[in-house]
């Protein structure tokens, strides 16, 4: 399952959230903790020096340790936590003990007793199940150590995780039988280790010491309802980076599968097939650079086939347009060696044949092969600046006994001013004479024949037009294939003239075109961009 992308997105995102929650908690928890312990501390730094307060002139006056006792013992009541007043030597006067989950203080009111300062005095009371009230100390019925009928106040505290809370059970007298009412139930509370020493009177020469320590460890309660709260989140956001992971992977996985089925429908052939594209992100450029690939390889494709059919087409037409002189040359090689071996005049006629079948051959061969030099850019061309009207004189001029013989018209249009052109000049009459000889072929007797040159518009032009019978519009757009003869042409020619002008003229930069109408005339135009 996890050698999926998506898979491994989903557990991503899980681990990313579980570890943000984790160090957030974790950072939490800490933070919380040493705050709740630097307020537990600051808490018990105050009852101890309220403590010590209340303690310096009962020690310096030298009270019994009993009324030391129910000082701590109240402290500890009040602050629910451990009290202990100790002398300048550390020793132990007094000491609450750890506060219970349930206690209760008698309160004594003023007037009732005093103690040895002339004071009224406090009797602190653990709860205990009997409900019977006894002085701390010796163990006697509280009502016997009270002169009088003395007025009580009887509280309760109760601790819960979140603090203490003190409940006033009534006012009696001393006479009267206190009621010892329900026992609390009691749930054992944490406790801090945190412990403060605060001395007593001068602190270079204290006369003694009190230290609070065990007080509510209200932190802990705290910690642990963050753990909790930390706990859900980590699992809240786990579930919800499941589900976002699930919702983005398919999102991001989704276009990879469509691109790999795309892939692998062009590896079995379908190369038109092309990947969608999903947007402006790293996989919709991926999509796009894959369908550029695609469209290049179908073009590639597509030209190598086009290229194949070309060349079968054209090993047919060579190995036909070979095998007329070829089979002509057979035929006379056996008739001179038979019938016409003692006949001397059939002897030279034959000869005479075979000489023009042999130049025919040449003449193709020759040809083909300068068209696949061109067309592997094996020919060097030595370009330099010619005067067109120069070169076109120079290309006119074996021409115009053959155009005179025939009884054709050729004219030559000179231009207004010299136009130059940057060429190989043997290359383009040899170009000129394919296109001389093609309008020799086609135009009729007293036709004509204009060949010229000039500039028009951003280039230059050399054309030569005749008022022949024009090209069918079926042919145009074959006419510069090897071997493409027209429909219904009878007469010589190989169809290499118009192929051999193509590549003559496009190894050097230009172009060609055509302008034809049926039964009026043909122009061929060669182009070149100034």
């Amino acid at each position: 399952m996890f050698h999926s992308i998506r898979w491994r997105l989903v557990a991503s995102y899980v681990l990313l959230a579980l570890l943000t929650v984790s160090v957030v908690g974790l950072l939490s928890v800490e933070i919380v903790r040493r705050y709740s312990r630097q307020q537990e501390t600051a808490a018990l730094r105050a009852n101890a020096e309220a403590i010590a307060e209340q303690a310096l002139p009962l020690i310096l006056a030298g009270a019994p340790d009993q009324e030391l006792q129910q000082l701590a013992q109240a402290a500890s009541f009040l602050g629910e936590s451990r009290v202990r007043i100790l002398d300048n030597q550390g020793q132990a006067i007094a000491d609450s003990g750890v506060p219970g989950a349930a206690e209760e203080l008698i309160l004594v009111l003023p007037g009732a007793r005093r103690n040895s300062q002339g004071e009224g005095w406090l009797s602190f009371h653990v709860w205990t199940s009997q409900g019977n009230l006894t002085y701390p100390f010796d163990g006697l019925p509280l009502a016997e150590r009270l002169s009088g009928d003395t007025l009580l106040q009887r509280l309760r505290r109760y601790s819960g995780p979140w603090g203490g809370r003190l409940a006033f059970s009534g006012t009696y007298h001393s006479s009267e039988a206190i009621p010892s009412g329900a026992e609390p139930i009691q749930t054992p509370q944490p406790r801090s280790t945190n412990l403060v020493r605060q001395p007593v009177g001068d602190s270079g020469d204290p006369v003694g010491y009190v230290e609070v320590s065990a007080g509510r460890a209200f932190g802990t309660a705290a910690l642990t309802a963050a753990r909790r709260a930390f706990l859900l989140g980590g699992t809240v956001a786990t579930v919800l980076a499941v589900l976002f992971g699930l919702v983005m992977s398919q999102r991001l996985t989704s276009p990879l599968r469509q691109l790999g089925e795309a892939a692998r429908r062009m590896g079995a052939g379908d190369l038109s097939v092309r990947a969608t594209d999903p947007g402006k992100d790293e996989i919709g450029l991926l999509a796009r650079q894959f369908n550029q690939m695609a469209g290049r390889l179908q073009a590639s494709f597509s030209a190598l086939q086009a290229e194949r059919d070309a060349l079968r087409r054209f090993v047919a037409d060579a190995s036909h347009e070979l095998r007329t002189p070829i089979t002509a040359l057979k035929n006379f090689l056996t008739l001179l060696q038979g019938p016409a071996a003692q006949d001397q005049a059939a002897q030279l006629e034959f000869l005479a044949e075979s000489q023009a079948q042999v130049d025919r051959l040449e003449w193709i061969t020759r040809n083909l092969l300068d068209l696949t030099r061109l067309d592997a850019g094996l020919i060097e061309l030595e370009s330099v600046d010619h005067d067109l009207g120069e070169l076109i004189a120079a290309a006119v001029s074996p021409f115009r006994a053959l155009f005179d013989e025939k009884g054709i018209q050729l004219q030559v249009s000179k231009p207004a001013e010299p136009v130059v052109l940057r060429c190989d000049q043997l290359r383009l009459e040899m170009a000129l004479a394919n296109l001389l000889d093609n309008a020799l072929k086609f135009t009729p007797q007293g036709g004509s024949v204009i060949i010229g040159a000039g500039h028009a518009e951003k280039t230059t032009r050399i054309w030569v037009a005749d008022n022949g019978p024009g090209i069918d519009p079926q042919d145009l757009p074959h006419i510069f294939e090897r071997f493409y003869r027209g429909r219904g042409q009878t007469g010589d020619g190989s169809g290499l003239g118009l192929a051999i002008v193509k590549s003559l003229v496009e190894a050097q930069g230009g172009r060609v075109a055509v302008e034809s109408e049926w039964g009026r005339g043909t122009k061929l135009i060669l182009e070149w961009d100034k």
